[in-house]
This record gives structure tokens, sequence and C-alpha cells, in this order.
């Protein structure tokens, strides 16, 4: 990319910019989302103050929708992507009414246990709660409900249901209980094709759990259509695994 004296893309994403500008593949915008995470995280960590994994992959999904938006001329790309996930407010409010409150404290506890490991390598020592509240973005009085909340045991959880190979069904590798609310931004973001085939293959809100030929009939696609678009449907669920704090 030709750097004009209006050009403010930063020199350092300008290789990756260019070349997703110029062939803008899956694997050239995984690459160029990699490149400005720092920027993904600070806008996170500005607009909400406090990330778990559905935070994080709304997140990259409106970064790359802000990398689309992009305009050189107007701004750097850094500071575009952290305005542009103003909209992260309205999705932690979301969360919030959606989530459980045993759902939300074991993200908020996950957090906290990963930042109070991050701090102890930083520090070498536990952290005090001021420096896990400044870490977290937590109130103190947050951190202390989260470490004295005592989770129930919900039913059902130790009988795990079976993938039935012969007739297709498919089982995403996201377990429940703790990924329901996960499975429904998924769910969300879908299309209507697609949001159908989820609701036939896990039942969800209410739907019969149909194989891959019955699901095709029903859709009007071939079996294939319909194990290629469960395959797609699957990477997004995993990602609750792949972008979790680590």
């Amino acid at each position: 990319m030709a750097f004009l004296e209006d050009n403010r893309l930063e020199p350092k994403y300008a290789p990756a910019f260019d070349v997703w500008k110029r062939n803008p593949t899956p694997s050239n915008a995984g690459s160029l989302l990699k490149m400005v995470q720092p920027d993904i995280d600070r806008g996170i960590s500005a607009h909400v103050g406090r990330s778990d994994p559905i935070l994080k992959s709304r997140a990259r999904r409106m970064a790359l929708h802000a990398i689309k938006s992009y305009d050189p001329t107007k701004a750097r790309l850094g500071t575009h992507i952290v305005n542009q996930l103003q909209g992260l407010k309205r999705v932690a409010r979301q969360q919030n009414q959606i989530l459980p409150i045993p759902e939300r404290v074991s993200i908020d506890r996950n957090n906290v246990e990963h930042a109070r490991a991050q701090l102890f390598d930083e520090l070498g020592r536990d952290p005090n709660l001021d420096e896990l509240a400044d870490k977290t973005g937590l109130s103190a009085r947050r951190l202390n409900y989260i470490q004295k909340f005592r989770f129930p045991i919900a039913e059902g959880t130790i009988e795990q249901r079976m993938q039935d190979s012969e007739e297709g069904v498919f089982m995403p590798a996201v377990e429940q209980p703790e990924s329901d609310a996960w499975i429904n931004f998924v769910y969300a973001d879908l299309d209507e094709t697609n949001k159908k085939i989820m609701e036939w293959t896990l039942g969800l809100h209410g739907a019969p759990t149909l194989s891959n030929l019955e699901i095709a009939k029903k859709l009007r696609i071939t079996p294939g259509a319909v194990s290629q678009r469960k395959a797609v449907i699957q990477r997004v669920l995993d990602q609750q695994q792949e972008i979790s704090p680590f």
C-alpha cells in the first residue's frame, strides 16, 4: 500500500491490511485480526471494563466490520477499531440480562483466576483485593461476592448425550449447561437456514432432533450442504474455547 501524506494507517498494520484489502479471505482476515488484537483488547477494556469468551468473540466480529469500513485518511486503524467497539456496551447489558446468576459468577470467577495468575507472575506473590480489582475492572464488592458464591449442582450434568454417527447427529464440542448463553449468542448471529439447522441439531426452542437427511429434506438442500453448514457452526461454537482468556 503506497503511503500518502494523509494516510494514517499504522505502518505495523500496513502489510497485513494491504494483503487483506487485495484478497479478503478468512485466512487473511484472521491474520489481520491477530495483529490488531491489542486494540481489540483495549476497546473491550475501555467500553466494558471486563472480558469473557462471549464478549471477546463479539468484539472480534465487530473489529472485522470496523476493518471493512476503515478509511486510512480519517483515523488510525487501532483508534477506529476501539471506537467501533462501543457496541460492546449493549452486548454486555444483554449478556447480564440473559445469563443466570451462577453463569455470570462463573464467567467472572474464571476472569478473576486468570488475573490472579497473571498478577502472581508479575508480583511474585498473591495479589491483594485492590490489585485484583484494578486488573479485572470488578469492584471489591463484586470480588467478595464471587469468592463467597456457592454454585448449585446442576441436574443431569453427569449424563451426556451421545453422538449418533450413523444418523449424522451433530453434537457441539461446547458442553452444557455453562455454554447455554454462548449457544444463544451464536444462534442469534446465524442466517435463517443455519438457525433451523442448529434448532433441529440441538433440539433448541422445543424443536425435534433430526438427522442430516431429515434436515436436508426439510430445507430442500443436500445432506452434504447440511454437513458443511454444521461444520461452520461448530467452528463458531469452538471459539468459546479458542478465545477464552489465556
